[in-house]
Parts: structure tokens; sequence; C-alpha cells
């Protein structure tokens, strides 16, 4: 891929974790005050924000695009295991730590296998 084709895929992803939790906010949380759930919201989209921040400035896409689907990835999990198979009642603190983690471990960790992943294609002799 170009740089320019992982800049925009890593926006693309960051637009998919934001509207996820739009989604979550809007529609799928119970009860809870306006004010609580547009924190939440912004709470959940601050990796993203990095991420498109990192996107944006940064020199390598690669890096940003591996820490958003990094991100992504916890996001859905978590949504899943929040929404669709629950298994106990302080299942949805997750949706309360999970931006957390992305922010400390997912995303970092992505853009890690990415940026590893990149430099062994670069490194790699083609067979073509």
């Amino acid at each position: 891929m170009t740089r320019l084709a992982l800049h925009r895929a890593a926006l693309a992803t960051c637009g998919l974790g934001a509207a996820l939790h739009a989604y979550t906010a809007l529609f799928k949380a119970e009860g809870g005050a306006p004010a609580f759930l547009a924190g939440l919201f912004v709470w959940s989209c601050l990796p993203y924000a990095v991420v498109a921040l990192v996107a944006t400035w940064g020199r390598q896409p690669v890096i940003a695009f591996g820490a958003a689907l990094g991100a992504l990835a916890g996001d859905l999990f978590m949504h899943y295991s929040v929404f669709v198979a629950p298994k106990g009642s302080t299942a949805a603190l997750g949706l309360l730590f999970m931006p957390l983690w992305n922010l400390l471990l997912l995303a970092p960790a992505g853009a890690v296998l990415a940026w590893a992943l990149a430099r062994w294609r670069r490194r790699r002799p083609h067979d073509f």
C-alpha cells in the first residue's frame, strides 16, 4: 500500500471506531445521564483521536493503521462481550476501561506489529 492509502485507511479505521462508540452511546446504552454518555463517548474516542494525530503528522502511516486496527479490535471485542454475550452483571464496566487499555496496550501493540510486518515485508526478497 502507498503512504496515502495507509493514511486514509488509518483515518477510516478511526472513523469506524468513533462510529461504533456513537452507536453505543446513542442506541445501546440504557439509563445513563446524557452528560455521562457524552463523556463516555469522548473518553472512548480518545484513542482514535491520538491515532488520527499520528496518522496525520507521523512519518509512517503504517504505524497509525496498525494502532487503529488494534484499538478497533479491542473495542469490537468489548462491544461483543457487553451487548451480545455478557458474562455477568458487571460486563458494562469494560466500556469504561477499554479506552485505557486501547491507549496503553492494544493500540501500541497494533502499531508495533504493523511496523514489524512492514519492516519484514521490505526486507523479504520478492518472489515475483
